[in-house]
């Protein structure tokens, strides 16, 4: 018996040593402030926090966000916070706020984060696309991993910024994300926010057709155009008189593992807030 029992000792010593996998974390993004629904900031995490640190076994590439538009009939200029007036904007905001919670509760000991993006398309979220200008004056399509990157490859080290998020109530004012330093002074330049044109198993021709700029725009507010062909973004109501739209965003860090090969992985999501798209001109 004794020479059996020391056999399996060494033999689950053995798996404990070289047959566990690799455990790969990236941290959370702290909660940012948001004082109504036109701006908010998010101060990103820095090379010092798990998952972020400037060495070779470091994982983060860049940060991502998730947003879905909702037409309401009510009209806030505070902020957005609790179960009865995300319901009073739209029900769906607050069915989907609540389904997403379990995965943003940073005391929860059992998020599984392995599928997040699928996760947020399931409730038709979809990725934030940004777009700057170009040395002709001209606005182009910009990739996010290279604006809100970790600073390889020619892309912005975002680390330890922070990010600013402003949608003005002003008719025709685009909305658009900057990042600050330290000082909060301005970093480039400011970037539009875009809305997305696909998803997983998906392609989509949002309208209004000559911009994606999130405007309030009588197009986007038109239910007919609420399906997966057109604004597949869009989370319409069948309540009359639906003049206004807000926007949802979370906030996620995404990265690679060092295993051959490697694979993606996410940090917990962090809802950001409800912002107000303003008036196309």
């Amino acid at each position: 018996m004794k020479k059996y029992g020391t056999v399996l000792i060494i033999a689950l010593l053995g798996l404990l040593s070289c047959g566990l996998e690799d455990f790969y974390f990236l941290d959370y993004i702290p909660q940012g402030r948001m004082d109504d629904v036109t701006r908010a900031e998010i101060v990103l995490p820095g090379s010092n926090r798990e998952g972020y640190e400037n060495t070779p076994t470091g994982l983060f590439t860049h940060f991502i966000l998730f947003y879905r538009i909702y037409l309401s009939d009510q009209l806030f200029t505070g902020l957005i916070e609790i179960p009865d007036d995300r319901t009073a904007v739209n029900p769906a905001l607050n069915t989907d706020f609540n389904s997403l919670f379990p995965l943003t509760d940073i005391t929860s000991t059992t998020v599984n984060t392995a599928n997040l993006e699928n996760t947020f398309f399931n409730r038709n979220y979809y990725q934030l696309t940004l777009s700057q200008i170009s040395p002709s004056g001209d606005y182009i399509e910009s990739e996010i991993s290279s604006i809100l990157g970790n600073g390889e490859r020619g892309s912005n080290d975002s680390r330890g910024r922070t990010l600013e998020i402003f949608f003005s109530g002003i008719p025709g004012s685009i909305p658009t994300l900057s990042l600050l330093d330290s000082n909060r002074e301005l970093i480039g330049q400011p970037y539009r926010l875009n809305r997305a044109v696909d998803g997983p198993g998906i392609i989509f021709n949002p309208v209004p057709r000559d911009n994606r700029y999130f405007f309030s725009h009588p197009e986007l507010r038109d239910t007919a155009n609420a399906n997966r062909e057109i604004n597949a973004d869009v989370a319409t109501s069948s309540r009359p008189n639906l003049l206004y739209s807000y926007v949802s965003m979370y906030i996620a860090a995404t990265g690679r593992t060092t295993a051959i090969p490697p694979s993606v992985i996410y940090s917990q999501p962090t809802f950001i807030g409800v912002f107000r798209l303003p008036d196309a001109n």
